[in-house]
């Protein structure tokens, strides 16, 4: 498991060096340059389960203390992990289907008590 230190660093290199691709491209401003080499926000995340990844609470302080917006995608199967999960600038819940029979045949959910988790979820997203 990579530190969430070395995610950080390295996401943050990654997004710079695709900015520093657009210098002195024609039609690009150099303000919105300037602009684009400050991250700002971040998906956790479009492809997987962040909330799985147990260091995500430190990861989420570390984009915030650079001033990062953090915005995190979550299937609602781990109610536990949104109960304990740290603030974030936007908490996102996939709702996939609207009953238990839709949502095992959309989702293919890996567990059996996929329907409890699910509303376990919304309940802890409401806690919060």
């Amino acid at each position: 498991m990579d530190n969430p230190e070395l995610i950080f660093q390295e996401a943050l290199k990654n997004h710079y060096r695709m900015i520093k691709e657009f210098k002195g491209v024609p039609g690009v401003k150099e303000e919105r340059f300037k602009e684009g080499m400050e991250a700002k926000h971040c998906a956790l995340s479009l492809v997987g389960e962040p909330i799985m990844y147990p260091e995500i609470n430190k990861f989420v302080r570390l984009l915030h203390g650079r001033g990062i917006s953090t915005f995190l995608v979550t299937n609602a199967q781990f109610p536990d992990a949104i109960s304990k999960l740290d603030p974030v600038t936007q908490l996102y819940v996939s709702v996939d289907a609207a009953s238990k029979d839709s949502l095992k045949k959309i989702d293919r959910p890996l567990f059996r008590d996929f329907w409890t988790r699910f509303l376990d979820s919304l309940k802890a997203l409401s806690d919060k």
